[in-house]
């Protein structure tokens, strides 16, 4: 029962750590001058999107050993935290025996923050966030109920 209290109290803490983050980060983040006011592009830099094409599409995949696992937080497509308990895991890998689920959505906004994290029910735990096909962030952790935390550099975004 300790053991089961100290887990919930670590999760909580964890997950309350990376609520501040995604709420003052980017703030902090959008008050700072940027370094060039105006981006320097060569010519195999495409032009910026304008538009319905300015929208990215995002993939956040967690990854596990176990079908059933702990707890999962994530940034939605407008950046709000969410989180969900008991996660399951709904496709097998029959090659790797490892279970995986991915989310995703449209952010309609760059300058949303993506943030990822799951705790594993078994004894590995991988997340993975992928913008428009590309991986921006990724992380795998072992252990005993292992977290693992996926926070893009917001410069490769």
């Amino acid at each position: 029962m300790i053991r089961t209290l100290a887990f919930r109290l670590l999760l909580t803490l964890a997950l309350g750590i990376l609520g501040c983050l995604i709420v003052f980060v980017p703030a902090t983040a959008r008050s700072t001058p940027p370094a060039s006011p105006t981006p320097v592009r060569t010519p195999s830099t495409p032009p910026p999107q304008s538009g319905p094409e300015a929208e990215d599409r995002v993939s956040i995949t967690f990854v596990s050993d176990r079908q059933h696992n702990g707890a999962a937080a994530w940034s939605d497509a407008t950046g709000n935290l969410r989180t969900q308990t008991h996660v399951p895991l709904l496709q097998r890998d029959s090659q790797s025996g490892l279970w995986s689920t991915a989310l995703v959505f449209t952010r309609h906004s760059p300058d949303a923050p993506l943030h990822a994290v799951f705790r594993s029910g078994g004894r590995f735990a991988r997340c993975e966030v992928r913008v428009n096909d590309r991986l921006v962030a990724e992380d795998s952790a072992h252990g005993d109920h292992p977290t693992s935390t996926c926070q893009p550099n917001t410069n490769e975004i």
